[in-house]
């Protein structure tokens, strides 16, 4: 079957349902890795004892001097005559880094295992062998946890928009990633959440095909700074986004050692000095969020001498704060999201802040044009990056001052459910924040009855209204009081 799958171009398939069919067959004959489930919790509190890790840019992009690769190099640029993921390894735990990342695949999509889905991969290449393999082998036998990054955006293989065939082409791979290559304690997800959302690539089925694959597996992902539809909260400073100084949430942030994530003629130039390390380990480690230095591979395949002495350094003057508190009790989230089918709202508009920065050709165009309700469903929470990946802004529905401010989400179908949840706009401080609500269920969008009342502290943290299970249809959100008029950016029930 691999050859008849690797002769052509995921976007070029054209058997249709029987396609679906052949690309759908590994899914259903896959084992579980690891030991017995894990509590959430358990699983958080024992990856932000890790404190350090190393990310890993390395892929085409290293070849083409980009940062976001073009989708169509040939494969025969990608040609490492060196690579040896050994010496990354040794010089990471010289740092006294517990765990690393790898970019498997980024958004231009050449895949750095010999996927059976693509030829867009290594296998194409001069190199031929499994990067992934040795990665992991590598560090593994270092005592270095072995983590996954995947880019769900793939221009090469036509992954742009969601949909059914694109989301069994993510699935497969997945799939191969995490049944091929032992316990993997982190996948990290990119160009998802600000690229098309988790609507239109269904967060909920990943999430579970994830953890029917591996359990213990936690899920990350380039959302902004909130738990919603995330295990472990990934600030990105890049982009400036940073944990709060109050926070309790097990998260992550990466910072880049050299000049760009991926490496360029000048990195060996430009690595950031051992103070600039240090500090960010010292500010980071109360905050319970992990400290990630970008590492990027040359396109020999090995760390620059620079580099690797700068981890030297750092191992020698950096040792984890062992009196620390253990990781606070985490906020109440939601296990299983429901799809709304449609939503309808009381006056307001759809709003993007900054105005939109993106102009024709940007990946995220369309969620800048957004004019109605639905921007409170496209399962994008705010904080996404512009063209170019550097920029941030938010979405959201702002509504019109009036007595009586409600949504109605129509789930298509009666289903069982017993949560709602709402995620305020993150950037306005308390403006806008719903304080107090009335939800309301239906089965024929006629006839509504009252399930919850209830208040919301002000914040903009991710806010869950719980009730007993009920089937329903239709639920109506009433909104009863607000922080001035009232600002949604993300809605939706589940249990």
């Amino acid at each position: 079957m691999k050859s008849i799958i690797k002769s052509k171009r995921y976007s070029t398939w054209a058997i249709g349902k029987i396609s679906v069919l052949l690309y759908m067959i590994p899914i259903l004959s896959t084992a579980v890795y690891g030991q017995d489930k894990r509590d959430l919790y358990t699983l958080q509190s024992d990856f932000v004892d890790l404190r350090f890790g190393v990310m890993m840019h390395f892929n085409m992009g290293t070849f083409t001097d980009e940062e976001w690769a073009s989708p169509d190099h040939d494969p025969q640029k990608f040609n490492p005559t060196q690579l040896d993921c050994n010496q990354w390894a040794d010089a990471c735990l010289a740092a006294g880094m517990k765990y690393a990342i790898l970019t498997t695949k980024h958004h231009d999509g050449f895949c750095l295992w010999d996927s059976k889905y693509t030829d867009y991969d290594v296998a194409s290449s001069p190199y031929k062998k499994d990067i992934v393999r040795e990665y992991v082998d590598a560090f593994r036998s270092r005592g270095i946890k072995p983590c996954l990054y995947f880019s769900i955006w793939d221009r090469h293989n036509g992954v742009e928009n969601g949909g059914q065939e694109e989301e069994e082409f993510v699935m497969n791979q997945l799939t191969e990633l995490l049944t091929n290559y032992g316990e993997i304690p982190q996948i990290i997800f990119d160009g998802w959440n600000w690229k098309m959302g988790h609507s239109r690539i269904s967060y909920q089925r990943i999430y579970d095909h994830i953890k029917k694959l591996q359990p213990n597996c936690l899920i990350s992902e380039h959302n902004g700074n909130s738990n919603f539809q995330t295990d472990l909260i990934y600030y990105e400073g890049p982009k400036g986004v940073f944990p709060p100084g109050n926070n309790i949430f097990a998260s992550q942030m990466a910072l880049t050692m050299t000049n760009g994530w991926f490496w360029h003629t000048d990195s060996p130039k430009n690595v950031k000095s051992l103070d600039y390390t240090l500090d960010k380990l010292q500010r980071l480690e109360p905050l319970y969020c992990n400290f990630m230095l970008n590492v990027a591979p040359n396109r020999n395949g090995l760390f620059d001498k620079e580099v690797v002495d700068r981890l030297a350094e750092i191992g020698k003057r950096w040792r984890p704060n062992m009196s620390r508190l253990p990781l606070p009790t985490q906020p109440k989230t939601i296990n299983n999201y429901i799809l709304p089918a449609g939503i309808i709202a009381s006056a307001g508009k759809a709003v993007t802040q900054p105005a939109p920065p993106a102009n024709e050709g940007s990946p995220i165009a369309a969620l800048l044009t957004q004019t109605d309700a639905e921007v409170m469903i496209d399962g994008c929470s705010d904080e996404i990056p512009d063209n170019g990946g550097f920029s941030a802004f938010q979405t959201y529905w702002k509504f019109e001052p009036n007595p009586s401010r409600y949504l109605i989400l129509d789930l298509g179908i009666s289903k069982d459910i017993s949560k709602l949840y709402y995620l305020p706009a993150r950037w306005l401080g308390y403006n806008g924040v719903v304080t107090k609500y009335r939800i309301l269920t239906s089965i024929d969008g006629k006839n509504y009855k009252k399930i919850n009342e209830g208040k919301w502290e002000k914040n903009t943290n991710l806010k869950i209204s719980d009730f007993l299970s009920v089937k329903a249809r239709y639920v109506k959100f009433e909104i009863l009081e607000s922080i001035d008029e009232a600002i949604i950016s993300e809605i939706g029930v589940g249990n």
